[in-house]
């Protein structure tokens, strides 16, 4: 996993990361109408910006597992409830990776489809899944 790739790519959407998420889950919404019933019925500064923080977790020390591992299960723990499977997770990561490659642009390259894709891949869904979320 390319981490220097992901944390450069999300350093550029600064400081427009918070757009993204509003993006992202725009046409997540769009895509997969049965998740809007999962969330607040408007998505407030407070919810995107937990987004935009564990995203840059995510962007900043997917490498060390041991320093993002307690957030992933607390999020993980906190989305139990709504028994997702693998293919809600799955669901997430696709809009996610579209979603990011056209706010990327020219910087959106394979490296970092690839680099996204294994961080996904190999952190942010396995310690979901270490939390009980995507069985």
């Amino acid at each position: 996993m390319n981490t220097q790739i992901i944390a450069a790519t999300w350093d550029a959407l600064s400081p427009r990361q918070t757009d993204f998420v509003e993006a992202f889950y725009q046409r997540f919404f769009e895509r997969f109408p049965a998740y809007r019933a999962l969330f607040p019925h408007k998505l407030d500064a407070k919810h995107l910006e937990k987004m935009v923080q564990t995203m840059a977790l995510m962007a900043n020390l997917s490498d060390d597992r041991s320093v993002i591992a307690p957030h992933m299960h607390k999020v993980g723990a906190a989305h139990k409830a709504y028994d997702l499977k693998m293919r809600d997770l799955a669901n997430f990561k696709a809009v996610f990776l579209e979603t990011l490659g056209e706010h990327l642009g020219d910087r959106w390259i394979p490296d970092a489809e690839q680099a996204w894709g294994d961080a996904f891949d190999q952190v942010l869904i396995p310690l979901m899944r270490e939390s009980g979320v995507g069985r």
